[in-house]
């Protein structure tokens, strides 16, 4: 059976820190005792072999399975895609440990944090052409503006870009996104798109794609941030910047977009220069 999908309505800090407590999704599967075989193989399959497989790999990702049945463990990482080594094998240390407490040591569990996704269950949940186990959640704050068409609209275009560059342009099938208005109540928009290193890239477009069509039934327009994240892509948004800036070694593509005054339209264009995206007005149409 796959993990219950849930909406999770949380306030800005909690979003922007993802810090202590991670945002959980438990599943229907049985439970586990303390100190029982399932739950070595299980810690032992992620933080003895995924955690520096993850860490070190340029993906940042990892899977695999662990044990005979009935108890064998199966576990997959997937750290965000601008993290450094450090951030992504701490990340899913913290997911070592809230692993049993989070679901009542269910068998099935996902766990998303700011950094990483972590799902472990005791049955086979790999599947390329799926993505069951998405974790969702929305920013209990809304937009100060009263231009939620206009947010709708900016939110929306840059997510496509987003997707769009990470499926095409994107070595690691991940980008983050930004754009600029001159609204106050939204003066930037940030975005993040990314898919795991096993999935093919119209094994990516079509995931996120399907994580674009539940973010339009799943959220209000005009909440201040956003996220889905599942085992094979996740897609954010944030009115914070919140990708890495300090670690060259983790750079991040992006797409930049500056609104034009309220009476005229843009059209997004394309730029291959340093892997930057840009918007510039081709024509000048009245709202």
């Amino acid at each position: 059976m796959t993990i219950i999908h849930a909406l999770l309505l949380l306030a800005l800090i909690p979003l922007a820190a993802g810090a202590a407590s991670p945002l959980s999704l438990c599943g229907s599967r049985s439970n586990y005792s303390a100190g029982s075989t399932y739950e070595a193989n299980l810690l032992d399959l992620l933080l003895g072999t995924l955690r520096p497989n993850a860490s070190s790999s340029p993906s940042l990702f990892a899977k695999g399975s662990l044990g005979a049945a009935p108890d064998t463990a199966w576990a997959l990482i997937l750290c965000r895609g601008d993290v450094s080594a450090d951030e992504c094998y701490g990340c899913v240390t913290s997911a070592g440990e809230d692993a049993a407490p989070a679901c009542n040591r269910s068998r099935d569990v996902a766990l998303c944090y700011d950094k990483c996704y972590v799902r472990l269950a005791d049955h086979n949940f790999f599947d390329p052409n799926g993505n069951s186990g998405v974790i969702s959640s929305m920013s209990g704050l809304n937009i100060t503006s009263s231009d939620v068409e206009g947010y709708d609209r900016a939110l929306t275009g840059l997510l496509s870009e987003t997707v769009r560059y990470a499926v095409d342009n994107s070595s690691r099938m991940f980008t983050t996104g930004e754009w600029k208005g001159r609204d106050p109540g939204f003066p930037w928009i940030y975005s993040a798109a990314q898919c795991a290193a096993d999935l093919s890239r119209p094994q990516c477009r079509n995931c996120l794609q399907g994580l674009m069509g539940k973010w339009r039934t799943m959220f209000v327009r005009n909440m201040w941030g956003a996220r889905l994240a599942g085992p094979s892509c996740t897609l954010r948004s944030e009115l914070f910047p919140f990708r890495n800036n300090t670690d060259p070694i983790y750079p991040s593509y992006r797409f930049f977009a500056e609104a034009e005054p309220a009476a005229t339209a843009t059209t997004t264009t394309v730029t291959a220069k340093s892997g930057q995206l840009a918007t510039k007005p081709e024509s000048t149409v009245p709202l």
